[in-house]
């Protein structure tokens, strides 16, 4: 989020560096940058000749200093480098060319290097470090910093919600930048003519994730409503296969008995998403929904699970109808 506000700020001033390293696990982040960056190129050349994409599977360090050292005649050049290998246990490139060229690069190039991980201890890191930048692109981890995220989405469609359809927003759709990001555009041709989304927008329009299906099945269980249970799981078997809901059921229910686990022996919901493997946010969510469940109550649910699990794989029963038997049995 804010490395593509620092790449917009150096595509205003036209001072863009001459050698880049951007990694992360947010690939949508990367692409959006990379559209940034491109415009600069774009606005000297619409026809995109000065800028290059390679594999650093494909060519060696020393091709693809070649690469960046050529001149092109819109005077400015970008050669991104994906799959970037460097800094994997047993690469076996060399990559003096590398070191020599970050010590003088190219005024007139900007090489690119894309990668998901990287290793600060190597040292093709440290030498890049010194002549370049290194921008990490990760999402968002805590609620607060999503929400953050899509207000700032919403500003540059020029549209608007309050923090209550914010939060409701992300519930609904999931914690996928990407997925997100096309949510929002469906919301704003929704909305054509006015600035406000609302709640009701969102439920009209937005795609529900089945995890969001399944956090407020098990939150009817919670109350005990296997009314509004049994309707959320017909909802969900419109859409998804009775297995896939099964196992995300059980997953939910596991990640509760965890929560309840680590507050019995005194932990608290900051150490949830490490413990668990699971994200700040839906740590937060999942701690709440754990207060209101017994791990007894859990445990009976988790062998109902297993039970049907078996029956459908064996039995040759309805699907729908075994899993509508297990929600009764949990809500009794």
């Amino acid at each position: 989020m804010r490395e593509i506000e620092r790449i917009k700020e150096s595509v205003a001033k036209g001072k863009i560096p001459a050698v880049y390293l951007w990694y992360g696990e947010d690939r949508f982040l990367i692409q959006e940058a990379l559209k940034v960056l491109k415009s600069f190129y774009f606005m000297t050349d619409p026809s995109g000749s000065g800028i290059e994409v390679v594999s650093a599977k494909e060519l060696s360090p020393a091709t693809i200093v070649e690469r960046a050292n050529t001149m092109s005649f819109f005077a400015n050049r970008l050669v991104v480098v994906e799959e970037v290998t460097y800094f994997q246990d047993g690469q076996t490139a060399d990559l003096e060319p590398f070191l020599d060229y970050f010590s003088n690069p190219n005024p007139s190039t900007c090489l690119l290097f894309m990668a998901e991980s990287v290793h600060k201890g190597r040292k093709f890191y440290k030498m890049l470090a010194k002549g370049g930048e290194i921008l990490e692109f990760c999402a968002p981890k805590r609620p607060q910093e999503w929400i953050a995220w899509v207000q700032l989405e919403l500003k540059a469609r020029g549209k608007s919600m309050d923090t209550q359809a914010a939060y409701q927003f992300i519930e609904w759709v999931g914690h996928h930048t990407g997925v997100l990001s096309q949510e929002l555009d469906k919301l704003v041709i929704f909305t054509e003519g006015r600035q406000t989304i609302t709640t009701d927008d969102i439920k009209t329009i937005s795609t529900r994730t089945i995890e969001a299906s399944v956090f407020d099945l098990l939150d009817a269980v919670a109350n005990r409503s296997s009314a509004k249970a049994l309707g959320t799981l017909h909802e969900v078997l419109l859409e998804e296969h009775p297995l896939k809901v099964l196992t995300l059921l059980v997953r939910q229910v596991r990640l509760l008995l965890g929560c309840n686990a680590l507050r019995r022996r005194g932990g608290n919901v900051v150490e949830a998403p490490s413990l668990l493997g699971i994200s700040p946010f839906e740590a937060q969510k999942i701690w709440q929904q754990s207060v209101k469940l017994s791990t007894e109550q859990l445990s009976k649910a988790l062998s109902e699970c297993l039970k049907t699990d078996l029956a459908l794989k064996t039995s040759g029963g309805d699907p729908g109808l075994l899993l509508e038997m297990m929600i009764i049995r949990f809500c009794g």
